[in-house]
């Protein structure tokens, strides 16, 4: 099983925003991690699994899932590699 590291990022958001991403992303199986100790300014953090989909599969669904919530989001996905 793959795990990435997603973020998810938007210019000038609210905490609306970020919790109307949570709601969308929550469903599909993205689980925010607690990297930034509660704090957002910009941007929030998920880790995705999966065997199935790839990299590109998994920043197409980030990415239509946060254009839902607002436009232009700016998404990083990352495949965690275990040491």
């Amino acid at each position: 099983m793959t795990t990435y590291r997603v973020r998810v990022g938007f210019h000038n958001p609210t905490g609306l925003t970020f919790r109307q991403l949570d709601e969308a992303l929550e469903p599909l199986r993205f689980f925010r991690t607690d990297t930034n100790g509660g704090n957002f300014r910009y941007y929030m953090e998920y880790e995705y699994q999966s065997d199935l989909r790839s990299i590109c599969d998994v920043c197409e669904l980030a990415y239509s899932q946060a254009c839902k919530v607002r436009k232009c989001p700016l998404i990083l996905v990352e495949a965690k590699h275990k040491n």
